[in-house]
């Protein structure tokens, strides 16, 4: 049963950031004065249907997350250059700003999150430590006897204190036996352990999350630290990003079964392990819809930008054609990093 609820609130915590992030465009779109036509929580046959200011509000049967209409967006339509309400008669500035909606509801969202959890339960934050985390249970680290709550002292041979270095160190022998000193209890008593990092195309993974300790505060310091924390989210995903196309580090892509795994662990754990894992996944999903790749809203940005410049529309078949080639590009990704990635972890290999 626990496994089940754990599940369900996976499925509906993901689906809840996607129809928020599609909640964001309408809302922007509506105030810009631009006609929306269906905003539906769920994809498919329509179950239940209403309309309320030329809008039609739709429950659709399959509840994986949600979409907007915005009359005008899609290439293909057949629209009037007398049409006021539509999105592509609009100035850029207001197009713009819808796309930034999207990502803008997911960042609130995270912010708000962010804020909740500092002023009530809590907000875990990696220490920045040697210190062990939770493990994953059949990779390296728990195989070898290391503990949540131990502090790694020496790799190999050679000092760590903190996380930093301890990762670099754990990389560098993939696949070699090393020996790891390690404190643990309290009074800290040393202890040696022997491990082998599975090597994961070349690098070393030893299957740890960071040590984190949970922040509370009060109502005024919550909101101040909320955007801290989040902004400094936010940025280590880019600066993560970054190194991952410089080929500073490996990329550690995870799909849908990736994610909902994630959440489940999540929710097993606690209410406050979830909502943090939440924080995250909202985070995540502004800035993956900022990218400047074709069928997100990064890649529409893209082209208004250069409208912008040369002063002119992009022709819309064209931006069509990309736009389309780009969404089939992300769903064969997908499918990708969903076999290779998360069925293959699943499985071990």
């Amino acid at each position: 049963m626990i496994t089940f609820l754990s599940i369900i609130a996976a499925i509906l915590a993901v689906s809840g950031l996607i129809v928020l992030h599609e909640a964001g465009h309408m809302w922007a779109a509506r105030l810009l004065g631009m006609r929306v036509e269906r905003f539906s929580i769920g994809f498919g046959p329509v179950l239940w249907s209403a309309t309320r200011g030329g809008t039609e509000y739709a429950v659709s049967a399959l509840p994986l997350g949600g979409y907007v209409k915005i009359a005008g967006m899609a290439a293909s339509e057949a629209i009037s250059p007398g049409d006021t309400g539509a999105y592509c008669n609009m100035p850029a500035w207001r197009r713009v700003l819808v796309l930034a909606a999207g990502p803008g509801a997911n960042y609130l969202v995270a912010l708000l999150l962010a804020i909740g959890l500092l002023a009530t339960v809590g907000l875990p934050a990696p220490d920045g430590s040697s210190r062990v985390g939770d493990l994953t249970p059949g990779m390296p680290g728990a195989v070898a006897g290391l503990q949540a709550g131990d502090l790694i002292v020496t790799v190999a041979g050679k000092p760590v204190n903190d996380w930093t270095t301890l990762v670099a160190e754990l990389q560098r022998h993939p696949g070699e036996e090393i020996q790891l000193d390690v404190e643990r209890g309290a009074p800290a008593q040393r202890q040696v352990l022997r491990l082998t990092p599975k090597n994961d195309g070349g690098v070393g993974r030893v299957g740890f999350r960071p040590f984190t300790v949970t922040q509370q505060l009060g109502p005024i310091e919550a909101v101040l630290e909320g955007f801290t924390a989040t902004n400094a989210r936010a940025w280590a995903n880019l600066v993560g990003l970054a190194q991952v196309v410089k080929r500073e580090q490996k990329a550690e892509l995870a799909g849908p079964i990736g994610i909902g795994q994630e959440l489940v662990r999540g929710a097993r754990l606690g209410l406050d392990r979830f909502l943090t894992i939440v924080w995250n996944v909202s985070i995540a999903l502004a800035l993956l819809n900022l990218l400047p790749l074709p069928a997100l809203d990064g890649g529409r940005l893209v082209f208004i930008a250069i409208e912008v410049v040369i002063r002119r529309r992009v022709s819309e078949r064209i931006e069509g054609v990309v736009h389309a080639l780009g969404f089939a590009a992300l769903l064969v990704m997908l499918v990708g990093v969903t076999i290779f990635g998360d069925i293959a972890r699943m499985l071990g290999k």
